[in-house]
């Protein structure tokens, strides 16, 4: 059974003209990056963003033998390596996942915000869903933050290209944890490349003695490129 609850919301405190939806990770919650956006409010840089924290839904992990965790997919078999994370793809959980980050992508459009206005951050599961659900989407957007992740449906990920596609030149900011376990910086490493090969301009960052978690560094260059997408006030 999957269960999900209603993404947290937490209004601009200024003028609304922009928004940050962050997607987060595998057995985390909405509630894991609420901490992180009031600690970069804490500098008045960005206090005209909305920021819209969605929750992954409650469901039983293969890996798990059943057990229930936050998770945008399943994941069906893992052993470390590289080759387990991609060639063990729940597709229909992906997309389902996929579909739910599109509409509130443009709900928020329908509600006035420019699509050019709005910017996906997301970690490990929820940066997956992210770049997926921006690059084969229809709008054309601010930014993307992957963080500590890779590409899903690599085999076909070109394919699901829109013919003109809107995010051609989007600014994509990637980056990952050297000692990262869970996945490994070498498969980050790879769909940065992907990434290229397909036409499309990511920067990359790596960070020292950081495993499948967040850093101070990683953060503050998150605020940077938010800031320098939409700018301060």
């Amino acid at each position: 059974m999957v269960t999900s609850s209603e993404p947290l919301v937490l209004n601009a405190i200024g003028e609304h003209t922009a928004t940050v939806i962050i997607v987060h990770g595998l057995a985390e919650s909405c509630h894991t990056w609420a901490k992180h956006v009031e600690h970069w409010r804490l500098n008045g840089t960005m206090d005209h963003v909305k920021f819209i924290l969605p929750d992954a839904p409650v469901r039983p992990l293969t890996v798990g033998q059943g057990a229930t965790r936050q998770a945008w997919f399943d994941i069906l078999y893992f052993d470390g390596s590289s080759e387990s994370i991609r060639e063990n793809e729940d597709v229909d959980g992906i997309e389902v996942s996929k579909g739910y980050i599109q509409r509130l992508i443009q709900a928020e459009i329908e509600s006035g915000t420019p699509s050019e206005r709005i910017v996906l951050v997301g970690f490990s599961q929820g940066a997956a869903i992210s770049i997926l659900a921006a690059l084969t989407g229809d709008h054309k957007l601010g930014g993307i933050v992957s963080l500590s992740s890779w590409l899903v449906r690599y085999k076909d990920f070109e394919s699901l290209l829109p013919e003109e596609n809107p995010n051609r030149q989007i600014p994509i900011l990637m980056g990952h944890g050297i000692d990262d376990r869970m996945v490994p910086v070498g498969l980050g490493k790879q769909s940065f490349e992907d990434l290229r090969r397909m036409g499309f301009s990511p920067s990359w960052e790596v960070y020292p003695g950081v495993g499948h978690e967040t850093c101070e560094d990683e953060l503050e260059d998150v605020e940077a490129f938010l800031q320098e997408q939409l700018g301060s006030d």
